[in-house]
């Protein structure tokens, strides 16, 4: 294997994003908040991903060959056109651009990336995804014992800021989030919200799996135990969602090996599954009909998707560029009262690029991970199996907007397609 200094910048940048991102958010509001350095984050992945953007071009121009292209980049280049072409339509210029290329295109510019540059990456892909576990391991190291020994109160140090009960619009991130009428704190790591926490634990647990070569291992299987603990602490109904999701697709698609190899293991993780719920009864009895139900939350999302009902009925072509989502919250700050919150923030993925684009939008973004789904159940079941199930939870929460853990989703998604593993 070649020294880091006698691989190609391609590939140091790749490993630099590997290593960064799973620190993303204690590393921007380090140096944003306690050293006054504005739009920090932005250097962390955009800058580097543009320089990615630039390597992969010198590297082409190097092998004097153009890249090739198939439907899939097809559809994705018309899924950018057509958002060019309604943002000029409706004479909405840069601030709605860059935003909107943030949160809804950044995911797809890193995918195409990798896609056609699998050839210039100088490392082993199992080797690069061991990289993100080690890096990983520390990140979720070090978020153990501030949860559980230090205190969030170290994120403190970092300029995180003080309990504030939830995330609000232009604060600081808090050290925690809490359970609404419970006084229950949420883990979610040294990250910005609970539902990041849990869509880095997929990430990380799913990966762990696929690297072991014997996964019928029991360590395999206490190491998944924990990391389950780990996701039920987030609170999260939808990490439950996928967690169930990700579970009958396994099985059902893999029927016949999972019992003939994981028999043991079945039986294993049903006792787990009753001790554990029988423990989680007996400590939260008194609280577990607000944990399942939420009431408030749960009026607050059949709130927003009658809103939005409304919305698409209103406007059944489109709503323009940025009305709705992650990017509305950047470019109208001055709209993000809890009233407009209500109006603007549809908690959908889906439900957002229905309304803002319509019929052709939504149709080109579905065909788009339809591809990306049939070539990943095709390579690895595993995979598949944790990009499915993130889809789903995008039905309920906008999670592609945490875009730090989606570059690396799309990085990887590439790597596993792209080469045949056993």
């Amino acid at each position: 294997m070649k020294s880091l200094f006698k691989q190609n910048i391609f590939t140091i940048l790749t490993k630099c994003l590997v290593i960064i991102l799973p620190f993303y958010v204690l590393i921007k509001v380090f140096f944003e908040h306690k050293l006054g350095i504005p739009k920090f984050g932005f250097f962390i992945k955009e800058f580097i991903i543009v320089l990615l953007f630039l390597s992969m071009i010198y590297e082409f121009y190097k092998v004097k060959k153009l890249p090739k292209f198939e439907l899939l980049d097809y559809l994705i280049f018309a899924y950018f056109w057509y958002w060019i072409f309604i943002t000029l339509f409706n004479w909405l210029w840069l601030n709605s651009l860059l935003y909107w290329a943030r949160y809804d295109y950044m995911f797809f510019v890193v995918f195409l990336i990798f896609r056609h540059s699998k050839q210039f990456l100088e490392i082993n892909t199992n080797k690069l995804l061991t990289i993100f576990i080690y890096s990983a391991s520390i990140s979720l190291l070090f978020s153990i014992l501030i949860k559980f020994r230090i205190w969030e109160d170290a994120l403190l140090l970092f300029w995180f800021t003080d309990y504030i009960s939830n995330w609000t619009f232009n604060w600081n991130i808090p050290t925690y989030h809490w359970l609404e009428n419970s006084w229950i704190k949420r883990f979610q790591w040294i990250l910005d919200w609970p539902s990041a926490m849990w869509f880095f634990l997929i990430l990380y647990s799913y990966v762990f799996v696929f690297l072991q070569k014997k996964k019928s291992e029991f360590y395999v299987f206490l190491f998944g135990i924990l990391l389950f603990i780990l996701l039920i602490l987030t609170y999260s109904r939808s990490a439950l969602l996928w967690v169930w999701t990700s579970f009958w697709i396994l099985f059902l698609f893999n029927i016949k090996t999972i019992y003939k190899h994981y028999k043991s293991h079945l039986i294993y993780l049903i006792i787990f599954w009753i001790i554990f719920t029988w423990i989680f009864w007996i400590i939260y009895k008194e609280k577990i009909k607000n944990i399942v139900f939420r009431t408030s939350s749960t009026k607050g999302h059949f709130d927003r998707m009658e809103i939005w009902i409304d919305r698409f009925l209103e406007k059944p072509l489109w709503s323009w560029l940025a009305e709705s989502g992650p990017a509305y919250r950047s470019i109208y700050p001055d709209k993000q009262t809890k009233e407009d919150e209500q109006y603007y923030i549809p908690e959908s993925w889906f439900v957002q690029q229905l309304t803002e684009w319509w019929i052709i939008y939504f149709t080109l973004f579905l065909s788009v991970f339809w591809i990306i789904l049939t070539k990943l159940y095709t390579r690895t079941k595993t995979i598949f199996a944790l990009l499915l199930a993130i889809l789903v939870m995008n039905i309920f929460l906008h999670i592609f907007e945490a875009t730090y853990l989606s570059i690396l989703l799309f990085i990887f998604i590439w790597l596993f397609i792209s080469k045949n593993y056993d």
